[in-house]
């Protein structure tokens, strides 16, 4: 039994060694066949040497090299014609090229390369366009460049070539003047005049630059191989601006953990940037981009989509006037003025008007007038007005005015205003204000206005525990900036019959240092009471108070305060205070005597506690 076992495992064990090496096999060729049937017929490197051979047994002798037919109509070819050709390791392109001299036009289809006669025109028709097609050549290693950018800057015809390093270009015939730009990361560019103005093979070499060193992005594209066309590639960033020196402002803070805490937003939003921007642009775009540092200009442009405009494929690297897109538009910078209904998105920098329906995406600078309903994200330096009903994002520093429904965010220097319904953010507010529901700043030589305000180097900031004449016992928040900070009031009297249960306040104050560690306080707060046996919605009674109080340092982070305070308490309902039974502190009544049917109470009293200080 144990043998038969044995047997059993040994057979099986042998079974999956030859299954798995099956599969192996046929994963193998599986990829060796695709990638042979993925590789263009025309590109197919094959070496032939022929000398004064008949043309059709060249052309079966190339077939069969390349592993291909050839498909043609018999009476377009001269097969007694007799050629040689000595070709070694060079592609099917351009051994036809050679052999037929560009009066036979030839295109693949599957397994086949299909042979046409190449249409001439009239003698009294002049040709409205003309082709020119070949390989982009490294000059000094001979390998052939794939992404090259070949553009024509007049009529902004272009074209990127492919894996191959083959590219195909129709250009203009009646233009009087052809200039031809070639250009290619970590290369130097050439220009080329184009003449005569008919079909032409042209091969094109270019110099690597050595006086700039190879990205190290590019040298990991270079070892991987990879086509860009076939991948989506990140738009060019703008830079974004260091952290605020500290000689600009005498405040700035400079610790490390600030320095962090800026660097996280900074790369935060340049990921975010990366992605976003380069969703808008099309591969071959992204290629003119990255391979052309030249500024090309147009007074207009007008565009459907960011690859479907009268800019083409270059509407990355152009410069308009006037810029008007129908959905979403996509170039190097405006000048005066841009419209979109939905997205305008450039590159580089926009002067004077932008407008658009849902948002405004510029990778630079912006000096002017900014309005979208949605979003306006500049990520480089911002002079003007910056408008949104949602939300405006300044990647630089900021100089005008903010306006904003629920948020503005500054990540560099403010110099104005931010004003919103929502939230504002800045890294250094250095002139004007913060003005919304909340404000945060890293650091503010200048008062934020709102329900709550935070200045998180240079703000002030006290939690403070007290006791006064009406509540025995007073938790309190102070947050903001010296001269203008913002008040949370919880309080506390226990189940004593003559004081209200608890009470939750919220007020503002301003405080001044008077040296030596003294400094003196101003605050005024609104609160509701809440009294024994009461549900919340019951509430109906309210205290408004001012208080004056004095405060001493003892240390850094402690203080002791006390002062004299003024409270005025109103109620829908009479009576509300039991003045007779009251215990401990009691106030001083301004006016008359409180009674039974009194629903307005004045009175002056005193408070006393200590502080937790932040500066």
């Amino acid at each position: 039994m144990e043998t038969v076992v044995s047997s059993y495992q040994n057979s099986a064990t042998l079974g999956i060694k030859t299954l798995r090496n099956l599969i192996f096999l046929f994963t193998i060729h599986a990829v060796y066949a695709n990638a042979l049937s993925a590789q263009d017929l025309l590109e197919r490197r094959i070496t032939l040497r022929v000398n004064n051979q008949p043309l059709d047994q060249t052309l079966q002798q190339i077939g069969n090299l390349g592993g291909f037919s050839f498909s043609y109509n018999p009476d377009i070819l001269d097969f007694k014609l007799k050629v040689s050709i000595n070709a070694t390791n060079q592609s099917v392109r351009e051994i036809l090229t050679l052999l037929f001299r560009n009066k036979i036009t030839f295109k693949e289809r599957r397994k086949y390369i299909i042979l046409q006669k190449k249409e001439e025109p009239e003698k009294d028709e002049e040709p409205e366009n003309f082709d020119l097609n070949g390989y982009i050549i490294d000059n000094s290693t001979g390998r052939r460049l794939a992404n090259a950018s070949i553009y024509e800057s007049a009529t902004l015809a272009s074209t990127v070539s492919n894996q191959y390093g083959y590219y195909k270009i129709r250009l203009p015939a009646r233009a009087s003047l052809i200039h031809l730009e070639v250009r290619k990361e970590d290369y130097v560019g050439k220009t080329i005049s184009i003449s005569p103005k008919q079909d032409t093979y042209l091969q094109i070499k270019l110099n690597p630059d050595t006086l700039r060193p190879i990205s190290p992005k590019t040298l990991a594209r270079l070892k991987s191989g990879s086509d860009s066309l076939h991948h989506k590639i990140a738009v060019p960033r703008a830079q974004y601006p260091a952290q605020p020196d500290s000689s600009l402002l005498a405040f700035t803070d400079t610790s490390q953990t600030g320095g962090k805490d800026y660097e996280r937003l900074v790369k935060t939003y340049q990921k975010v940037q990366s992605e976003f921007v380069s969703a808008f642009a099309s591969a071959r775009q992204a290629i003119h981009t990255r391979n052309i540092e030249d500024t090309l200009y147009r007074p207009f442009q007008a565009s459907v989509l960011p690859f479907m405009g009268t800019n083409h494929a270059l509407s990355g690297n152009i410069v308009n006037d006037f810029s008007i897109n129908l959905i979403a538009g996509y170039s190097l910078g405006v000048n005066k003025l841009e419209v979109g209904s939905l997205i305008n998105v450039v590159r580089g920098n926009v002067k004077g008007f932008q407008l658009a329906g849902v948002s405004n995406i510029v990778g630079n600078d912006v000096n002017g007038f900014q309005y979208a309903n949605f979003l306006n994200l500049t990520l480089g330096d911002f002079y003007g007005f910056q408008g949104s009903n949602l939300i405006n994002f300044t990647g630089g520093n900021f100089s005008g005015f903010q306006l904003s429904g629920v948020g503005n965010v500054v990540v560099g220097v403010l110099d104005g205003y931010q004003l919103s319904l929502g939230y504002n953010f800045a890294n250094t507010v250095r002139s004007g204000h913060q003005i919304g529901t909340i404000n945060y700043a890293n650091s503010s030589a200048k008062v934020p206005f709102g329900l709550f305000s935070w200045v998180r180097k240079n703000g002030y900031r006290r939690y403070e525990f007290s006791t006064d004449e009406f509540n025995y016992f007073n938790a309190t928040f102070k947050t903001g900036v010296s001269r203008f900070y913002n008040i949370f009031t919880l309080s506390f009297n226990g189940l004593e019959p003559d004081k209200p249960l608890a009470s939750l306040g919220y007020g503002f104050g301003t405080a001044q240092r008077l040296g030596k560690g003294w400094a003196v306080n101003a605050d005024l707060t609104g609160s509701v009471l809440l009294f024994k046996g009461q549900e919340p919605e019951e509430i109906d009674t309210g205290v408004f108070r001012f208080s004056v109080s004095i405060e001493k340092n003892l240390g850094k982070k402690f203080a002791l305060f006390a002062g004299p305070a003024l409270s005025l308490l109103v109620s829908d309902q009479t009576g509300v205070l039991q003045t007779k039974e009251q215990k401990g502190l009691r106030p001083a009544w301004i006016g008359p005597a409180p009674g039974p049917q009194q629903n307005i109470y004045h009175w002056a009293g005193v408070q006393a506690g200590f502080r937790f200080c932040h500066n």
